[in-house]
């Protein structure tokens, strides 16, 4: 990943570089494995869908995504122009996106905390194949500073007697 998302679902951004430039809309998806982002409504083409010899075809339009370093940038809610954006803590300890050029928080949109599972955390509801938060906080491994066929050595009572071969560096 190349740079820490600091745009959210439902965000508002301005976009920076092609036809819509200087255009302001707000996040629709967000994909942290490209660090793309789908601005609603920006950034669009059309692209003919289900033509045949018998038939012309539809005409469907869709966004493409834009990337997040580059060519989107976060609104100032105060007054609304793009700004650059770093993650602070506050007092309460409480992590919050400021703006650069005017210091003021950057709220994090409600629609940000929304999974696939959940619209909130409050709302979930613990499932029976869900697995209980005693048993994931359970600590399992003891590492330690042995290779694993050192390890299975040790376990089977096995002693090494070879003399290693000499190694060379270049």
């Amino acid at each position: 990943q190349v740079k820490c998302i600091l745009s959210d679902v439902s965000s508002q951004v301005e976009v920076l570089t092609g036809p819509d430039k200087g255009k302001q809309g707000i996040i629709k998806q967000v994909i942290q494995e490209r660090n793309w982002v789908i601005v609603e409504g920006m950034n669009c083409h059309l692209r003919m869908v289900g033509r045949s010899k018998d038939f012309p075809g539809v005409c469907i339009k869709s966004e493409a995504p834009l990337l997040v370093t580059n060519q989107v940038s976060l609104v100032d809610p105060s007054d609304l122009q793009s700004t650059p954006v770093e993650w602070r803590y506050t007092d309460a300890g409480e992590k919050v996106r400021v703006s650069v050029r005017s210091g003021r928080i950057i709220p994090v949109p409600v629609m940000a905390g929304e999974t696939i599972d959940y619209k909130t955390k409050a709302s979930y509801k613990d499932s029976e194949k869900d697995t209980l938060a005693s048993n994931v906080s359970e600590i399992t491994f003891a590492p330690k500073l042995k290779t694993f066929e050192m390890d299975i050595m040790e376990e089977f009572g096995l002693k090494e007697e070879r003399t290693p071969a000499h190694t060379f560096w270049y």
